[in-house]
């Protein structure tokens, strides 16, 4: 990929985020549809300028990638933690994607689909064991390092997501109504 080609292709990903998170996102209903196409704008904005600048070394290459998805989700999960820090009422109904006149218990209703569980240790040895199968089918093909980043893409968002969505829970419950 050229670098003219990767700003291009950088400027329609900016350009779809841009859809997603506003127009779209407008037209769907409020709930998780609202939600999620707000925050794949987000991600996709914070996507385009990585892109355009590491779009040349994607090739046969596997760190830009990583790298990318990297800057798309830490930007995503910056600029949300932010949005929270300053919530209201109002700010904690649109982060979860509902309206502004929702009552306290479809805030709740809708905190409790997304806060996440707590794991069990039935989970960490399931998560463990995937994790090391995951090690080993990558030894075994050579494509190890790919298993490796991937493990350590997937451990981040799912650590980083998780702790934004009880930091959520934590700020609705401290507004309470």
């Amino acid at each position: 990929m050229t670098t003219l080609s990767a700003v291009q292709v950088a400027g329609a990903v900016l350009a779809v985020g841009v859809l997603l998170g506003t127009i779209i996102s407008r037209l769907l209903p409020f709930g998780a549809w609202r939600r999620a196409s707000e925050d794949f704008g987000i991600i996709l904005g914070c996507a385009a300028p990585a892109l355009a600048l590491l779009g040349p070394y994607l090739r046969h290459r596997l760190w830009p990638g990583a790298a990318l998805i990297a800057f798309a989700y830490s930007g995503f999960y910056l600029i949300r933690m932010r949005q929270l820090r300053r919530a209201n009422r109002d700010t904690v109904r649109r982060l979860l994607g509902l309206h502004k006149d929702s009552t306290y218990g479809e805030v709740l209703q809708q905190l409790e689909s997304i806060e996440p569980r707590p794991i069990t240790p039935r989970s960490q040895l399931l998560l463990s064991i995937a994790a090391a199968a995951m090690l080993a089918a990558g030894f075994a093909l050579g494509w190890f390092t790919t298993a490796v980043i991937g493990l350590g893409l997937g451990v981040a968002d799912s650590t980083v997501r998780a702790e934004y969505r009880r930091a959520l829970a934590r700020k609705v419950r401290s507004i309470g109504h």
